[in-house]
């Protein structure tokens, strides 16, 4: 047991030291991360990324080893122990255009949370993770007429950072265990009411895991966009350049709710494994944001050296305030688990980009939708002695198709990718370790009407660890 204000001084260290690795480090080389606010980053650790991103009705075991789903607050009532979850990836990516390939890669932190009970009915959790992410290089030579050829360069670097608190309640817990000890079902019994039984318990079931949760999400960073006009075979021409730097710092906020019931007969056969139904639904409170832009323009010519010369400076606008809207998210989702050795779930969201607003910019983007199925598998979770430790390892499976915000060249540009992933546990009785490696291979874009194609494979290694924590003792 490590002692109660050493626990403290340790989550205070590293929540400081996950926000600097996550403001320094380029999450994404994406050409499509131009727009909007870059390219999104999910809430689903390592273990929920290997199922394809399904999180809505996917309610966590309360044995552990016990994860943090901390995209939908709900579910967060599953967490029994105190649970620290940290994780980093890799990431391998491909641009393919109609004439040209390049490769990049890039490693970055993924996302940092600590989970903890709360008496009986509730759980919390707080952590960081990227928000979104934007980094891009693109260039193109058009000829002019009357002028030759134009170099037009866009670039742009940084991201939104996203520092959470989730709190989730299951305010009817003990509904059905106080029906069990009713008087009421006594008589239900004894009159062989059996209808009205299973009505009155199927209802207390649903009270029972019914639960709650809100999480609070505070977003901060900053992202820059560049673009410059460059006349290469003329003098006559000054050159033009254009920054653009939006500082975000709010508050938004995300709803969730879950319930469950549970079969254990099907007909006059009772099941040997109870299998578990769950229901989840979750929102991003959609909300406008207090941001500051900055923009400034100006025009340079170069000596013979090749150093910029300044000339006029025609726009000068500093910390200027300014709107972003976000959009509407919600999504509904189902799970199935069978004991406590499958666990199965499918996710539909809807996003409504058409409510977005950046700034002054005209919206064109398109609403979405995102369907994600996923699986987890484990032979023998409770499995003990030398050679059981294959039981014990989580299998996962899963998928995603998400539709494209973007339309390009009448183009939509879609999203798609395959999950595997495993949990490697280690540890055993009081402490419980999980070592969860997810790997994810998809495609966006296309490679058609001048456009970029990304193939890519992510691999995101996420540790888990479960202990004690808050625990007071007593001493004779």
């Amino acid at each position: 047991m490590i002692a109660a204000g050493k626990k403290i001084s340790f989550i205070v260290l590293l929540s400081i030291i996950l926000c600097n690795n996550i403001i320094a480090q380029n999450l994404t080389f994406s050409p499509y991360s131009r727009y909007g606010l870059g390219e999104i980053n999910g809430v689903g650790f390592s273990h929920i990324s290997a199922m394809g991103g399904t999180f809505i009705g996917m309610k966590p075991d309360t044995a552990a080893p016990i994860y943090i789903n901390a995209a939908n607050p709900a579910a967060l009532t599953g967490i029994r122990l105190t649970a620290l979850e940290l994780g980093g990836q890799v990431q391998f990516t491909e641009f393919s255009g109609s004439t040209a390939k390049v490769n990049k890669r890039n490693i970055n932190f993924s996302y940092g949370s600590l989970g903890f009970p709360i008496r009986q009915k509730a759980a919390a959790a707080f952590g960081v993770m990227p928000y979104s992410s934007v980094g891009y290089n693109v260039q193109s030579t058009v000829n002019e007429s009357s002028i030759g050829n134009v170099n037009y360069i866009y670039s742009g670097e940084g991201g939104i950072n996203r520092a959470f608190l989730g709190f989730g309640i299951s305010p009817f817990k003990n509904s059905l265990n106080r029906f069990y000890k009713s008087a009421y079902k006594d008589s239900l019994v004894k009159q062989k009411k059996t209808s009205e039984y299973k009505r009155t318990r199927f209802g207390k079931e649903l009270l029972s895991e019914l639960s709650i949760g809100v999480r609070a999400d505070y977003l901060f960073g900053s992202i820059l966009h560049a673009s410059s006009v460059v006349f290469p075979n003329s003098t006559s021409y000054n050159h033009t350049r254009r920054y653009r730097a939006v500082t975000y710092k709010d508050v938004t906020g995300t709803f969730g709710v879950q319930t469950s019931f549970s079969i254990d007969s099907i007909g006059k056969r009772e099941l040997r494994k109870k299998i578990k139904i769950g229901f989840g639904y979750y929102m991003n409170i959609p909300r406008n944001m207090d941001v500051k832009s900055s923009y400034i323009a100006y025009d340079y010519s170069l000596n013979a050296f090749g150093d910029e010369i300044p000339k006029d400076t025609f726009i000068y606008v500093i910390d200027r305030s300014a709107n972003v809207r976000l959009p509407l998210e919600q999504g509904v989702g189902v799970s199935i688990k069978k004991g406590k050795m499958l666990a199965a779930g499918v996710d539909f969201s809807y996003t409504n980009w058409q409510q977005f607003q950046y700034l002054d910019a005209v919206n064109d983007l398109s609403n979405t939708f995102r369907i994600s199925a996923g699986l987890n598998f484990v032979p023998n979770k409770f499995a003990a002695g030398s050679n059981a430790y294959l039981k014990r390892i989580q299998y996962r499976i899963g998928g995603f198709y998400q539709s494209g915000a973007l339309e390009l060249k009448k183009t939509q540009l879609n999203h798609y990718a395959v999950t595997v992933g495993l949990g490697l546990p280690v540890g055993m009785y009081r402490q419980f370790s999980v070592v969860n490696i997810s790997a994810q291979f998809g495609e966006m874009g296309s490679a058609n009407n001048n456009l970029i194609r990304e193939r890519y494979a992510k691999i995101i290694i996420g540790f888990t660890f479960n202990d004690k924590w808050f625990t007071k003792f007593r001493y004779d």
